[in-house]
């Protein structure tokens, strides 16, 4: 759909009623009222999803009576009513930044025309931020996310969003999913492999193969605390491994068919060891997460 019938089919609705448009407005509306304060603004509807947002920003500003236009184009500047735009402040207003290309493309379009047209400032606005670029935004990957997003972009997170849902996805179905070329999705992937960041491995499914699992707390001197762990690397059972302080110093988290499994795992590869002192055992069901591992096999 184009952005000229995207605009003629949101002109005249409400957009106010909609939830998406509610949460951008919760979100960013008292922020984006301070950026235009006293002066005369205008609101860019990027794209078509833009428009939609852009609209809805708009239609809220309309009742407190502001002094601001609406306008839409494409990233490229397409579409672009520049007499809406002299004079003023600009907010561009879009759903979403994934990649940051439309982002970068939209503002330099304001940017190079800024001295011509006389535009005070310009800002970009969207509900979702994958990027960190926007000025205002509502939601965004948490700060808690392992990744770095100067290593990876959107696209890179999607990509590897689709081939841990599945590993066997060819690159052309990733792209029908992703919207790039089969190309552009193998040098994303082999850029990924080459720089450690992504790994693709096969993984057992934990239910198929046990029905229960375990926490050991091992109290023990470091020299066997660290004979303890070379061991448990290489165990089939342990799925998860970590050094820790306070009195017990080694906690091992294990998988097993069985009660009895478990019980000889103890017996035979924890207690036989002289350095460890006291062990606490807790008995629980199947890990949550993760669902699949890849344990070695010998």
């Amino acid at each position: 759909m184009s952005i000229k019938k995207t605009r003629q089919i949101s002109n005249g609705v409400n957009l106010l009623k909609f939830k998406p448009i509610q949460k951008l407005i919760e979100g960013i509306g008292k922020d984006v009222k301070k950026y235009f304060g006293k002066d005369q603004g205008c609101i860019i509807g990027l794209g078509d999803d833009g428009v939609f947002y852009g609209l809805g920003l708009y239609q809220w500003f309309q009742k407190s009576k502001k002094s601001l236009t609406f306008t839409t184009m494409e990233p490229t500047g397409e579409g672009l009513e520049e007499e809406k735009v002299k004079g003023r402040k600009v907010l561009i207003v879009d759903n979403d930044i994934i990649s940051g290309k439309s982002y970068k493309k939209a503002m330099e379009v304001i940017r190079e025309r800024k001295g011509r047209l006389r535009v005070k400032d310009v800002k970009f606005a969207v509900l979702c931020d994958r990027t960190g670029l926007a000025d205002f935004s509502v939601e965004g990957y948490t700060a808690l996310a392992p990744w770095s997003l100067a290593f990876l972009d959107g696209l890179d997170l999607r990509i590897i969003q689709a081939l841990s849902e599945n590993g066997r996805k060819s690159f052309v179905e990733i792209a029908e999913k992703i919207r790039l070329s089969p190309v552009a999705i193998k040098n994303r992937i082999e850029r990924l492999i080459k720089q450690d960041i992504l790994k693709i491995q096969g993984g057992l499914n934990i239910e198929k193969f046990y029905s229960v699992s375990a926490q050991i707390e091992i109290e023990a001197d470091r020299k066997s605390v660290s004979k303890l762990i070379e061991k448990f690397e290489n165990s089939p059972l342990v799925y998860h491994l970590v050094k820790v302080s306070g009195r017990y110093n080694l906690i091992v988290n294990i998988v097993a068919p069985n009660l009895i499994t478990i019980e000889s795992f103890i017996n035979k590869e924890v207690r036989t060891e002289l350095g460890v002192e006291h062990i606490e055992v807790t008995v629980v069901e199947l890990p949550t997460i993760p669902k699949v591992w890849r344990p070695p096999i010998t």
